[in-house]
């Protein structure tokens, strides 16, 4: 893990996202990079209300992202921290700032109480858990920064490249010696596997041989719930997910608004694209 990108929009939210980004960055050594994707205000007809341009945006963006950075490096002078900001929509702004800075992680706030849930996580964290490719870290307001000694990775059993999408998930477990909890949450009607779900249980059991791993099979018709009660058991630092079309995740997004979606709050949730 080399660059860690932190979008912030300079409230508290991001400044606990950021601040928990510092930690992990002196953890693992990488460099940071903060920006901030800011939308240009429609134009105005009112004469006497003059709307800001976009050079102006532009500047006072850049002031604020370079306090920001001498905040950083007041306290953490050895840490690399280097920042940009540019109009457009947030998220999309975003996910190009990652690939063209080759980011291997985004680390975002979430607003509530650790929702799963666009109306309550904000849109921004929600469409980079659904769209980028780049794995995404999301902090909620209540986390602070711990070592990550358990890791709990909510599977589904459908085959994926794990080579590649469980990378970021393997750094981390090795860099923290955490042990790696998979836990499979099915309803009583998936109760006897199919033989592509045990195929790629043995893909995962290769994939993690080097990382220390358990597996865990607990029956739920609520899969958020299964990981609630999973993860305040367990005493978990992080909860992995994969998002891919069918994942857990997609299936969350599409469930009723009305359903509790509520993740532990002291807990982050990192997501990985396949």
């Amino acid at each position: 893990m080399k660059k860690i990108l932190v979008p912030t929009d300079f409230s508290i939210l991001s400044d606990n996202a950021l601040n928990y980004a510092v930690q992990l960055a002196k953890k693992t050594e990488a460099e940071l990079f903060l920006f901030h994707g800011y939308l240009i205000p429609s134009p105005m007809y009112d004469p006497l209300i003059i709307a800001p341009t976009e050079e102006a945006l532009q500047k006072e963006a850049m002031s604020s992202l370079k306090k920001l950075q001498q905040l950083i490096k007041s306290t953490d002078p050895d840490l690399k921290v280097s920042y940009g900001a540019s109009p457009g929509i947030p998220d999309d702004e975003i996910m190009e700032c990652a690939k063209k800075e080759n980011a291997d992680l985004i680390v975002v706030g979430a607003q509530g109480a650790g929702y799963l849930k666009e109306k309550v996580i904000g849109s921004t964290a929600s469409q980079l858990i659904r769209k980028s490719k780049t794995p995404v870290l999301v902090i909620d307001k209540e986390v602070l920064f711990k070592e990550l000694k358990n890791i709990v990775l909510a599977v589904d059993f459908k085959e994926t490249d794990n080579k590649t999408v469980l990378k970021p998930l393997k750094q981390l477990a090795a860099l923290f010696k955490s042990h790696v909890q998979v836990l499979n949450v099915f309803p009583e009607s998936e109760a006897i596997p199919t033989l592509g779900e045990i195929a790629e249980s043995f893909r995962l059991i290769h994939s993690l041989k080097f990382i220390h791993h358990s597996f865990f099979y607990r029956e739920n018709t609520d899969v958020v719930s299964g990981i609630n009660d999973f993860v305040e058991k367990h005493d978990i630092d992080l909860v992995v997910m994969i998002t891919r079309n069918h994942s857990i995740i997609s299936r969350l997004f599409h469930e009723s608004h009305t359903k509790a979606m509520a993740f532990h709050s002291k807990v982050p949730l990192l997501t990985l694209h396949e």
